[in-house]
C-alpha cells in the first residue's frame, strides 16, 4: 500500500468522523440510557465523560486492531521492520483520525477539557505517525 493513498486518508477521514459523531450522539444518548447520573452532571462534566467514552471506544478499537496484526498478520510478523505494512497503516490511519477529531473537540471545549500538554502529546502523535506513514 503506498504512503498517503486515498484508502489512508479516507479511512482518517470517516474515523474523524465517526468519533465526531460518537462524541456528540452516540455517547450522550448511552450514557443517559444506561448511567442514571450523567444527566446530573454539570456541562463541564459532560464534556469529559463524552471524551472519555470516545477515547475508551478508540482504544478499544485500535487496540484489538494490533492485537489482530499481532497474532495473524503473517508479513508484518515475518519481518516487522520491511514487512507488508498494510494492516498498520489502516489502524494508523483510525488513529490519525481519532487524533484530529481530539484536537477539534479540545479546541473548541478548551474550559472543559484544554490542556497544552494534551495539544503537544497529539502533535507528537501525529507527527510520528506521519513520518511511519511516509516511511513505511
Amino acid at each position: 500500500m503506498a504512503s498517503f493513498s486515498p484508502l489512508v486518508l479516507s479511512i482518517a477521514a470517516t474515523s474523524f468522523v465517526t468519533f465526531q459523531c460518537l462524541f456528540h450522539f452516540v455517547s450522550p444518548c448511552i450514557s443517559a440510557r444506561f448511567c442514571p447520573g450523567y444527566r446530573r452532571l454539570s456541562p463541564k462534566h459532560n464534556v469529559e465523560w463524552n471524551s472519555r467514552t470516545v477515547s475508551t471506544f478508540h482504544a478499544l478499537i485500535v487496540g484489538l486492531f494490533c492485537l489482530y496484526i499481532l497474532l495473524f498478520d503473517d508479513a508484518v510478523n515475518e519481518d516487522p521492520v520491511w514487512g507488508d505494512p498494510s494492516l498498520v497503516k489502516i489502524n494508523v490511519a483510525i488513529t490519525c483520525g481519532y487524533l484530529l477529531s481530539d484536537m477539534l473537540l479540545i479546541c473548541y471545549y478548551w474550559r472543559a477539557i484544554g490542556d497544552k500538554f494534551f495539544v503537544i502529546h497529539h502533535l507528537a502523535a501525529l507527527y510520528a505517525y506521519y513520518y511511519v506513514l511516509l516511511v513505511l
